[in-house]
């Protein structure tokens, strides 16, 4: 499995893995379950319980102004399906239900936070990858009825969908053409607490501080070495915890005498020491 590796502010370089065109794919695949399930939901509404029949152009047993209106009504409610990964990815920091739960993310391919322009630069191109049957589905419902719909949409999802996964396993970062345009690739989410992390730690009053020069660093320098910190030293990532430990006693411009662990957490208590006491 190839990894990305992203390089702090603080200069350390964190590997982190992609995720593989296997765990996209099933991520994929449960996100088509959930706006299945949302369409299905939605036309059984309308076509059973309203008595909306036959297509558009087609008033079937309902008065015309109430059949159009309800066409209309329909489509907008499909939104949600049709900007699904948009607004799931948007809202919950690069991650749709199914991403969730495969744990995986969107990211940058500088590892940081993607927004909404990349965000909407992939859903653009899911109809070059693979979703333009999906996609497509939401307006063959009203025209062909829901059957002949999922019908034309499977087969055009299938012959779309090798597109996505020929540029995965062939590019560098794992990514689909979306990806490519956007600057972006999927990552493996291998410490859940590495994303809700907390710089702040309770400090007893009877702790006296060591190192002052603490106050060098800000407090996104102090969060980004509590995430680094707490995953390397569980994966026992003694490489990260050196380059780490390194990189801080030049930055502070002091010379630990302790073990690397024992360094950086005793750095990380007096950062918060002296953070509560201002």
């Amino acid at each position: 499995m190839q990894k990305l590796v992203i390089k702090t502010p603080l200069n350390v370089n964190v590997d982190v893995q992609h995720a593989g065109v296997g765990l996209r794919l099933v991520a994929f695949l449960l996100d088509l379950i959930f706006i299945y399930f949302y369409i299905w939901a939605l036309s059984y509404t309308f076509f059973d319980l309203f008595g909306v029949q036959g297509n558009i152009f087609d008033g079937g047993t309902l008065h015309y102004d109430v059949h159009v209106f309800l066409e209309i009504l329909f489509v907008i409610l499909l939104f949600p399906a049709l900007f699904y990964s948009l607004w799931t990815e948007f809202l919950f920091n690069g991650q749709t239900f199914g991403k969730m739960i495969c744990k995986i993310r969107v990211v940058k391919l500088n590892g940081y936070k993607a927004g909404f322009t990349e965000y909407f630069t992939r859903w653009i191109f899911r109809f070059v990858d693979f979703w333009t049957g999906s996609f497509m589905l939401l307006f063959f419902i009203p025209i062909f009825g829901l059957d002949t719909a999922m019908i034309l949409a499977a087969m055009m999802t299938m012959m779309t969908g090798i597109v996505a996964f020929i540029s995965i396993i062939r590019t560098r970062n794992s990514q689909r053409l979306g990806d490519i345009v956007a600057g972006t690739t999927v990552l493996k989410l291998r410490e859940k607490h590495s994303i809700d992390i907390t710089i702040l730690e309770e400090i007893q009053e009877t702790y006296i501080p060591k190192y002052s020069q603490v106050m060098k660093l800000s407090d996104n320098d102090a969060r980004i070495i509590k995430d680094t910190f707490v995953i390397a030293r569980k994966n026992r990532d003694y490489v990260t915890l050196r380059r780490l430990r390194s990189r801080l006693e030049e930055v502070m411009d002091v010379k630990g005498e302790q073990s690397d662990v024992e360094f950086i957490d005793r750095v990380m208590k007096d950062f918060n020491y002296y953070t509560q006491k201002l």
